[in-house]
């Protein structure tokens, strides 16, 4: 069986690269032979359907490119994630109009459209948000990994000072779970079922990416932490995830983000449950259906 592992041309960290030595070797144990693709080295007509190619029996789409994606899916090969799934993912504010009133994420509020050369030019709508979500509250831009892209705003100066850095990008404020701060569950979903999960948490941040600093361990979720990750999902129409649950007051959980291509190598590290051969069985197991 032939798949392919289409990866960014451009990213070349081992945090990425190491990723995909992961999905060769188990691939390897289960017969597959996966060819791994960069994003450029397919890079032809919109009219040309890969002719230069043998064509994969599935593809593993590990970027974000979703206008490769949906080409592939115009073909009718299998790709997973979706294309609609990768999206919904990689742009926080799409993730919350798909979650809201489905499952528990914080009160949200979706900043106005702005554009390049313009900025936000009055902020009279910031503080409408700090009205209505209270201090501190948490800004996200609508695009970013690893944390990198999330703030912490306490005074409405502070806030100011992020939208000014945040400039034209499209973003979100979202209320803040003090509960949570510097906490989260990472659940990790393959195929509907929980697969393995994390208590991931950081002294000296409110943010628990690993990437920040943040510290792991191996935890078994409560059944209501399972359900809302297992939901997010079903929702998104993911195949896989690694879905962050915050803890707010008395256990209940919301969703903070839901992560469509999720890096495990942190999941295998505290668990040794290796999520490229999960993935790989329950895609073989689909193809088979």
């Amino acid at each position: 069986m032939l798949g392919w592992l289409v990866v960014n041309s451009f990213i070349n960290s081992n945090k990425f690269k190491e990723l995909y030595v992961f999905f060769e070797k188990a691939a390897n144990k289960l017969n597959i032979k996966l060819e791994v693709k960069t994003t450029d080295s397919l890079l032809c007509s919109i009219d040309d359907s890969f002719s230069s190619f043998v064509l994969p029996q599935f593809v593993i789409f590990w970027d974000k490119d979703i206008y490769l994606a949906q080409r592939m899916e115009k073909l009718h090969i299998p790709v997973y994630n979706s294309a609609k799934a990768i999206e919904l993912c990689d742009n926080k504010i799409l993730t919350a109009l798909a979650l809201i009133n489905k499952v528990n994420i914080p009160k949200t509020v979706i900043a106005p459209k702005t554009f390049e050369g313009v900025g936000y030019n009055k902020l009279d709508f910031l503080r409408q948000a700090i009205d209505i979500l209270g201090l501190p509250l948490v800004i996200k831009e609508a695009y970013g990994s690893f944390g990198q892209q999330v703030y912490l705003a306490t005074t409405f100066e502070q806030a100011q000072s992020i939208i000014e850095k945040i400039n034209f990008k499209d973003c979100l404020f979202q209320q803040f779970i003090a509960s949570s701060c510097g906490k989260d569950v990472r659940i990790n979903v393959v195929g509907g079922k929980v697969a393995a999960s994390l208590l991931r948490y950081n002294d000296n941040d409110f943010r628990s990416n690993i990437t920040n600093g943040a510290k792991m361990k191996q935890i078994t979720p409560t059944r209501e932490q399972q359900d809302i990750a297992l939901r997010a999902c079903e929702i998104l129409g993911l195949d896989f995830a690694g879905v962050d649950v915050l803890l707010g007051d008395n256990g209940k959980p919301y969703i903070c983000e839901v992560n469509s291509n999720v890096h495990f190598k942190s999941t295998f590290d505290c668990t040794g449950v290796d999520m490229s051969e999960l993935i790989l069985k329950h895609i073989l197991g689909e193809l088979q259906k």
